[in-house]
Parts: structure tokens; C-alpha cells; sequence
């Protein structure tokens, strides 16, 4: 471990202890370790996910939530349990903003020091979800690719999105870099490397149980918009104009809305949401930083532009705020650090506030989605100009963008 690593984990063991210690970062009041819990101890003890146990979550995840389970299952236990298994994902997630820093010609420095505020800036969420090992997997992804093993890099992003769909935003990204760099034997093998891994781990689903695993798809496709996303809020903002009623229904183990308009609006995000991430692919150069940039700014619009943002996705936004601080991109550093601050103070604190739908709490959630839209708008304006802005980053001036 480098010894400039040290102080940024000190820095998030710290936070950590705040999210176990200290209000408000320690209000767990909402949180879904009960519902890993109640996962783990039936898989613990010889039960199979989607076959004896329901479960939502890619094959991946099942691991992942009931590991922690092995040091025991009483509730203070997994508690515990949960929260170094977590803290150690955090670990890595520093680590590796801190490498790909350097593969970008960013300050290492300050990319771990940043990713190393996660706890200060978002609380509990990031030791009661298991977000932070799907955002590992981008990570490590990106930086083997970085270090020019695309057939790994890709490999390992199909594995992130058999723990969570949201880091297979970041495959076309790579495999447009690819081209780009006049690596298309790469690409076209990366892109193999990548399916198979989804279909090896997809099928072992299937043959556990072809129902379980459909159910599991089909719990996200009908799932209603959940209220915190950003379509949700634009029906309610539809509703209180007097244009159709926008009611908040219990599904899906979440709060949802429902409104005449909420099919026509769902596709209409959906579609923004796919023209995002292909805007975000064809603009980015052929640098390393490009690649860094875009494949980050696309997870932050899958959860964005989606039909679900909970609180803890804003976990998939750190790694993007600390590299904008290495690259020093302070302005995306700080539109990302305030959406995180934004949702610390309103999860879990005025949730139930912002479920009555009281002024100040659906202010404080349209601001922070405001502030993730920004994030895509700032990093889109730069995209093209990684290998420039690397050269200045080495003092060296800049030439004719190309592949480095």
C-alpha cells in the first residue's frame, strides 16, 4: 500500500466511526439491513436464492449480502458484521480512485482524501447498502482498462452488473474508447470477455430456478416510479399544477408514485437516458481521462434519468466528485459534494417530510437531482479535452488530441 494512502484511510475509518457514533450521521432509522438479514440467514443455512429464497437483486449481489452473516446472525451482529464488510469496500473504493488518479495524471492526493469524505458527506447509507462493491467493480474495471487489459477491464464490468445493473453504463463507453484508440481486436474481444461473464453467471441463475430469476427481472419492470427519482418529482410538480394526481403508493418494499402520466414520462426519461449515455460515449476522446470521465458521469445518469434514485445511490457519485478533484474540475467536485450533503440532510432525517410532500423536503430533493444533472452537464462540456488537459496536468504543452 502506497504510505500517501494512509491518511485518507485514516480519514475513512473515521468517518465510518461517525456513521456508527455520531448523529446525524449515525441515523440508520431507514435502512435495508433487515432486509439482508432476513436474506442471509435462510441462504446461510442452505437455502437458495431465487430458488427457496425471493430475491431482486442479480446472482452477484447474493454473496455480497450474506457474507456478512457468516460472523452471525443476530441483528447487532450483522449490524457490525456489515459495517466492516462495508468499510473494507470503501477501503478499495480509495484505493482505487487514488490509482486511477494516477493513470489520469490527476493528484492521487487528493483523489483519495476526497473519496475518503464518503462517510462524512452521505452518513449511514454507505454501511447499511452494499452499493459501494458494484461501484469497486466500475472502478477496478476502468483501470484495468487504463492499464491496457481491456479483455479483464471488460470482464470485470460484466461482473459489476451481475451485482448490480448500473456498471454496464460503462461497456459501450469502453468499447467505443477501444475503436478510438484503434484497438478494435480489443474491443471485439473485450466485448466478448464482458457477455460471457453476464451469460455464465445469468444462466447459473436460471438453472437454480427459471422462475426465481424471472420474477426478479420482472420485480424491476413493474416496479412504479420511486418518489425520490427524478421523473417522480415532475409528476408531482404535474400535480401540483392541477394536471392529474400523483399518488404515493407502498411497492416494491419502497415508496412509489403513480399518475396518468407516468408511463408517457417513464419513456420519456428512459429515452433521455439512453441518448445521455450515447452522447456521453461519442463525445469522449481517446484519453484515459475521457474514458474515466464518461464512463463515471454515465453511471450518474443511469441513477439520475432512472425510474429509481433511493438515497444510497449517490454512493455511484463519489468516485466522479473525487477524480474532478484530482483533475481539479472544482466546480464538478463541489456540485457532486453538495448533491451528497443534500442528501445527508434530508435522508433519513425529513424523508417522512418529504413523503408528505412539505415544501422545504421536496426542495431539498429536486436541488440534489439538480445538482447530479449538472454533474452530467459539466463533465459533457469537457469531454475531448482529456489529453490536453493531461499534458498541462504534466506541464507540458499541448498538441493535437490522439491516443496516449
Amino acid at each position: 500500500m502506497r504510505r500517501d494512502a494512509v491518511p485518507a484511510l485514516a480519514l475513512l475509518a473515521a468517518g465510518w466511526a461517525l456513521t456508527l457514533w455520531v448523529m446525524p450521521w449515525s441515523d440508520q432509522s431507514l435502512n435495508d439491513l433487515p432486509v439482508y438479514l432476513a436474506f442471509a440467514e435462510p441462504v446461510l443455512d442452505g437455502s437458495l436464492p431465487y430458488r427457496d429464497v425471493a430475491f431482486e437483486y442479480p446472482p452477484l449481489a447474493a454473496p455480497v449480502i450474506a457474507l456478512p452473516g457468516a460472523a452471525g446472525t443476530g441483528v447487532e451482529t450483522f449490524r457490525w458484521a456489515f459495517a466492516l464488510w462495508t468499510l473494507a469496500g470503501g477501503a478499495a473504493l480509495v484505493l482505487l480512485c487514488g490509482a486511477l488518479a494516477r493513470a489520469t495524471d490527476g493528484d492521487t492526493r487528493r483523489a483519495m482524501l476526497a473519496a475518503a469524505l464518503m462517510p462524512v458527506l452521505l452518513g449511514a447509507i454507505v454501511r447499511t447498502h452494499f452499493d459501494v462493491f458494484p461501484v469497486v467493480l466500475v472502478l477496478a474495471g476502468l483501470l484495468l482498462l487504463c492499464r491496457d487489459r481491456p479483455l479483464a477491464g471488460l470482464a470485470v464490468l460484466g461482473a459489476g452488473g451481475m451485482l448490480k445493473v448500473f456498471p454496464l453504463v460503462a461497456v459501450p463507453v469502453a468499447l467505443v474508447w477501444l475503436v478510438k484508440r484503434g484497438l478494435r481486436r480489443e474491443a471485439w474481444q473485450g466485448a466478448l470477455a464482458c457477455a460471457a461473464v453476464l451469460v455464465a453467471v445469468a444462466a447459473a441463475a436460471v438453472a437454480v430456478s427459471p422462475s426465481g430469476a424471472a420474477d426478479a427481472v420482472s420485480y424491476h419492470l413493474d416496479r412504479p416510479l420511486q418518489v425520490e427519482s427524478t421523473p417522480a418529482l415532475v409528476l408531482v410538480a404535474l400535480d401540483g399544477m392541477g394536471l392529474g394526481d400523483a399518488e404515493r403508493v407502498g411497492s416494491h418494499r419502497s415508496d412509489g408514485i403513480e399518475h396518468p402520466a407516468a408511463s408517457a414520462l417513464t419513456g420519456l426519461f428512459t429515452t433521455a437516458l439512453l441518448l445521455t449515455l450515447a452522447l456521453l460515449t461519442l463525445r469522449a476522446g481517446p484519453s484515459r481521462r475521457d474514458l474515466v470521465a464518461a464512463s463515471l458521469a454515465g453511471v450518474v445518469a443511469f441513477a439520475v434519468l432512472g425510474k429509481v434514485l433511493s438515497p444510497q445511490f449517490v454512493v455511484w457519485a463519489v468516485p466522479l466528485g473525487a477524480l474532478a478533484l484530482a483533475w481539479r474540475q472544482h466546480l464538478l467536485a463541489g456540485v457532486v459534494a453538495l448533491a451528497a450533503v443534500l442528501t445527508l440532510i434530508e435522508f433519513p432525517a425529513h424523508y417522512l417530510d418529504f413523503l408528505g410532500r412539505a415544501p422545504g423536503a421536496v426542495a431539498l430533493v429536486a436541488a440534489r437531482n439538480l445538482l447530479l444533472l449538472a454533474a452530467l452537464v459539466l463533465v459533457l462540456s469537457r469531454l475531448g479535452l482529456g489529453r490536453q488537459q493531461e499534458l498541462l496536468d504534466r506541464g507540458r504543452t499541448p498538441v493535437a488530441v490522439g491516443v496516449d
